[in-house]
């Protein structure tokens, strides 16, 4: 290469680091923007309209709904079209939800069904966001780059699930849930502006996908016929269901049983997300010292005997909300370090031909359950009241144990011991 292609070659570099650093900033305050959601909108129901346990469950399910009933349509759209107009739409949409919520609520026109239909809105975007970006940023740094640029994503992503549950708390607490939102609504606003920033060119992409349901279903077809996957498959399914169903009951009897504030209640979930932190921190060292297997079988059940505790916490002590730390600590630390054995063994069982559909296909299964869980445990409590409805999700959620039994992960002793499927021509 000669000198003008040397130099040619600079720019570029610069230009992509810089619209890398643009990217960066705005997907830090996307995940902000979407961590405080989480806490805000079910206090804007209980809070502000009063919501029972079952229209908060209904309120919780609508949220993840789009994950089940969107993925491949978006999936395929997201293959077709240059990704940074969607991941511009998605925030700008967001945005514009949260603002809605607040001027409805000013205005005393926010009633039950319009806030459903206005966070089904907001998943929906979440479901468009999540997609185009993990699309988009190779193609904006390259190969090369791509470990790094994923690991500062990551690393931004982790700190604002560690602040977002007691910034949201404190913040429902000083300026009310909606206005909460309404605040939150500006960083997705500030995201806008970073990707509209972004002069790296992007092509169309020239993907003409054939027979899209065929696709799909060699991806599920995957899931059934390896014994790991398959395997590994209800235990997701299982611990998402039960776990949001504890979640939606959590929130309604935190605030009418255990009298906690919003800040007190952010932070009992803040223990979760620390608990997140350090199990994905510790889980390669885990793994290498105790083996594969035996890690994931004793943190799947460390995460579900800790959630007992979340019914069996006194109201009105000292201990309360050190108790409920230690529990959603203990319970995202195991589900976090099984999650990151579960996708080791997921990328290394399936050929890479077939890596993006068997996602598509275990994503929909595994995130299909979330919304059953929040609109059962919701309704459960409704009829038999909120600390009935804990104690019946958490012990339902230690099937999750037998589950894990039944899987052949739990007889691994390290990732190496396992071998790619072999992929036929058609699939191909």
């Amino acid at each position: 290469m000669g000198p003008g292609g040397r130099g040619r070659s600079m720019v570029r570099d610069r230009q992509v680091h810089r619209d890398f650093q643009l990217l960066w900033m705005g997907q830090g305050f996307a995940a902000v923007g979407t961590q405080i959601p989480t806490l805000a909108l079910p206090l804007t129901a209980i809070l502000w309209l009063h919501a029972s346990a079952g229209a908060v469950g209904v309120l919780n399910a609508l949220q993840w709904l789009p994950f089940l009933v969107l993925s491949l349509f978006v999936g395929m759209t997201v293959d077709r079209h240059r990704r940074r107009p969607l991941l511009i739409v998605a925030d700008g949409g967001r945005a514009l939800v949260l603002g809605s919520i607040v001027v409805l609520a000013v205005s005393g026109r926010l009633s039950l069904p319009i806030l459903w239909g206005l966070v089904f809105l907001f998943g929906s975007g979440a479901v468009f966001f999540e997609l185009a970006s993990q699309a988009y940023v190779p193609s904006l740094v390259g190969t090369d780059g791509l470990m790094r640029a994923n690991a500062r994503l990551q690393a931004t992503t982790t700190g604002a699930q560690l602040g977002g549950p007691a910034v949201a708390g404190a913040l429902v607490q000083i300026v009310t849930a909606p206005v909460a939102l309404g605040l939150t609504g500006l960083s997705f606003l500030v995201s806008v502006v970073t990707l509209s920033a972004i002069r790296t060119a992007e092509s169309t992409p020239a993907v003409a996908l054939e027979r899209p349901w065929k696709q799909l279903l060699e991806g599920t077809q995957l899931i059934w016929t390896n014994p790991y996957l398959r395997s590994l498959v209800p235990v997701s399914a299982c611990y998402n269901l039960l776990n949001e169903w504890m979640l939606t009951v959590y929130l309604v009897y935190a605030v009418r049983h255990l009298h906690l504030s919003p800040v007190l209640l952010g932070l009992t979930l803040a223990g979760g997300t620390v608990g997140a932190f350090l199990g994905a921190l510790l889980a390669d060292r885990a793994v290498r010292r105790f083996g594969l297997g035996a890690t994931f079988l004793s943190v799947v059940i460390l995460e579900c005997v800790a959630t007992p505790l979340v019914p069996l916490t006194p109201s009105g002590t000292v201990w309360t909300v050190p108790i409920l730390v230690t529990a959603f600590g203990l319970m995202d630390f195991g589900a976090t370090l099984s999650g990151v054995v579960a996708l080791s063994v997921r990328q290394t069982v399936t050929p890479a031909p077939l890596l993006g559909r068997m996602t598509a296909g275990y994503r929909m299964i595994s995130y299909g359950t979330i919304p059953l869980g929040a609109a059962a445990g919701g309704w459960v409590s409704q009829a038999l009241g909120l600390h009935t409805g804990l104690i019946m999700g958490a012990l339902a959620l230690m099937t999750t144990i037998v589950w894990a039994l039944w899987s052949p992960v739990v007889r691994l002793r390290s990732i190496g011991d396992l071998k790619p499927i072999a992929v036929s021509n058609q699939a191909k």
